[in-house]
């Protein structure tokens, strides 16, 4: 991934740097079969750092927790660096020492209903998106999680989401899209004692371009302080792109 900073008022985004989640604790719950409700509000403009949701696997079953977007290392000596760690590419995170070791050990979903990417129309103008699922389910990415711990004992949870080489249809608007995960591949990644690693590499690939499809949506969602459905609403009709 190219690293790119954050701004809250538009400008630089990171792939994947914006997200939507807008399902309610009910509908999460029977989406992934999880043991208990989450606690969540829905959101419409989730950004870096912030609370994010992600399911587990535990003993009692599949558990969906907020944490911090941006993960932490054990080894990290000051918790900011979690802002340069949203997302994790799929070709090297088996080997990369913020990663490796979360990879064979600490796999989750991560739920979106949908994710903001700006495209660049010119030097001067970015036309943001929003990229939902074509069948209008949730969409779900292929996430790490980790537990860091301060000085006094205090635990920080975080994750970042694990991304890919685009699809021919994301490729019109960035060279980078998250992996997105099939149902069917979710026990398997969720399984962190019994599967080998080493044959999830195959899960790390654009998904199929049909799966997705997009909205042109207004420049209030470059601001990350803008947070209701106005940052999904789709733009007038004569002023969509394509």
């Amino acid at each position: 991934m190219r690293r790119r900073r954050v701004s809250v008022s538009g400008g630089n985004f990171g792939m994947c740097g914006r997200i939507n989640l807008r399902a309610t604790p009910a509908e999460l719950q029977e989406f992934f079969d999880l043991f208990r409700e989450p606690v969540w509000s829905p959101r419409y403009n989730l950004g870096p750092m912030q609370r994010m949701l992600v399911v587990r696997q535990k003993e009692a079953g599949r558990v969906a927790d907020s944490v911090q977007w941006g993960l932490v290392p054990v080894w990290a000596k000051d918790p900011k660096i979690g802002s340069k760690m949203i997302n994790a590419r799929g070709e090297t995170v088996a080997e990369k020492p913020s990663f490796h070791s979360a990879f064979k050990r600490r796999r989750c979903l991560i739920p979106a209903s949908g994710f903001y990417e700006w495209q660049q129309l010119d030097g001067k103008t970015k036309q943001p998106w929003n990229i939902v699922r074509s069948d209008g389910l949730p969409l779900v990415f292929a996430g790490l999680w980790e537990q860091w711990k301060n000085p006094s004992g205090e635990v920080l949870e975080s994750c970042t989401i694990i991304t890919t080489e685009a699809n021919q249809f994301m490729a019109e608007i960035h060279d980078r899209m998250p992996v997105i995960l099939g149902k069917e591949c979710w026990d398997a990644w969720l399984d962190c004692e019994g599967v080998d690693p080493s044959s999830l590499r195959e899960l790390l690939v654009p998904c199929p371009n049909d799966w997705l499809m997009r909205t042109a949506v207004s420049t209030y969602v470059n601001n990350i302080r803008n947070e209701s459905p106005e940052c999904i609403q789709p733009m007038a009709a004569s002023r969509q792109l394509f």
